[in-house]
């Protein structure tokens, strides 16, 4: 059995809208709310998910427990954080990552971050160009806002739940979340879509009936 740091690579080279896509094959929704966005570097993240499970809270808690699964994350690994129980326009007035954070992670070799909330210090981490995905920017702090209660346990980021070690893939167009059950099948399916589409913009290139082409091939 091809070993999962080999398929790494191979998604590596395939654009989150093919595994979209191959994700709907298998029933499945892969892909995050479209307001969760790289907002640091062009860089494409693909690695197994590290989660952290916030809930609001009216108490000063330093996130002690978050730092810890950067400081405990297997080289490659994704960083997924989100907020239990709040609406999107609510997590994206909280910060759950900020500069310090982006530090610690590009030091312990994380590929990137995914944040159902806000990301801070948006310049420091531009300057590291360490990759973020967050669902906005703001300055608060979540300092008194939230508090860790679990790490490393299912979680729904961007509408998708996000269980440990499923793979996290994330570029211009968004995040997407594949089961690591799944791995291999909704790769295999990509690779085959990726194929197709390499054909169709050959034969677009030399056709005068987009249509034709469209048809031929039944993809869109």
């Amino acid at each position: 059995m091809e070993p999962q740091e080999a398929i790494i690579k191979k998604i590596l080279e395939i654009p989150t809208a093919s595994l979209s896509d191959a994700l709907d094959d298998v029933g499945i929704r892969g892909f995050m709310d479209h307001s969760i966005k790289l907002r640091t570097c062009d860089v494409k993240i693909v690695g197994p998910a590290v989660t952290v499970k916030d809930r609001i809270a009216n108490r000063k808690v330093t996130p002690i427990k978050a730092l810890e699964v950067i400081e405990n994350a297997p080289l490659g690994a994704v960083l997924v954080r989100s907020i239990e129980d709040v609406s999107g326009d609510e997590a994206a007035n909280i910060a759950l990552f900020g500069g310090v954070m982006a530090q610690a992670s590009k030091v312990k070799g994380l590929s990137g971050a995914v944040l159902d909330g806000g990301l801070r210090d948006l310049a420091e981490c531009k300057t590291l160009a360490f990759p973020v995905f967050s669902r906005s920017v703001t300055p608060s702090t979540s300092v008194g806002r939230t508090e860790v209660v679990g790490v490393n346990v299912p979680i729904v980021c961007g509408g998708v739940l996000v269980k440990p070690g499923d793979i996290i893939v994330g570029d211009l167009d968004g995040v997407v979340v594949i089961p690591k059950e799944k791995l291999r099948e909704v790769v295999e399916r990509a690779l085959k879509i990726e194929e197709t589409e390499k054909k169709m913009t050959a034969e677009l290139t030399k056709s005068t009936s987009i249509l034709s082409v469209i048809k031929k091939y039944s993809r869109l």
